[in-house]
């Protein structure tokens, strides 16, 4: 019995294993992103490589548009500013959500220019919403996700 405990807790470890290094989320004042409200998420990269850099969004079904784009632009201590712009998809063109969760529903999209080198060091990821609407409605949270790419 101790033996299978131990094997379990070996195996449940090594799943519990992420390439996930930075994940953070930012509360949108009473759910309406203005274009204005721009989020900053600051994080210290351990090791230098390539990273893939992930928005996230929770959102309401309140939310009135089929996708949300945003605009993000990465800056470190010695890295030179690199700006994307991303569409997370947000409900198929008939309506039906994506993502995961019930009244609340959380979507991730990648950036297109991942995977990025990342040198050792701190790193701040801008966010802001590139809608032709100043304000978006139903948008609960913005989050930001950074992981080793490759490592799954």
């Amino acid at each position: 019995m101790k033996r299978f405990l131990h094997v379990f807790f070996v195996l449940f470890c090594l799943a519990c294993d992420s390439s996930v290094i930075f994940e953070q989320y930012r509360e949108i004042p009473e759910e309406v992103w203005s274009r204005y409200n721009v989020l900053e998420f600051k994080t210290v990269i351990a090791d230098s490589g390539l990273y893939d850099i992930t928005v996230c969004v929770r959102h309401t079904t309140d939310y009135e548009m089929t996708d949300l784009w945003c605009f993000i632009s990465v800056q470190g201590s010695s890295l030179k500013e690199i700006r994307d712009s991303v569409s997370v998809e947000i409900a198929t063109s008939d309506g039906r959500w994506l993502g995961q969760g019930y009244n609340i529903k959380t979507v991730e999209q990648r950036a297109g220019k991942s995977p990025l080198f990342f040198p050792k060091g701190e790193v701040a990821v801008r966010v802001e919403q590139g809608m032709e609407r100043e304000l978006m409605k139903g948008i609960k949270d913005i989050g930001i996700k950074i992981s080793a790419h490759g490592k799954e």
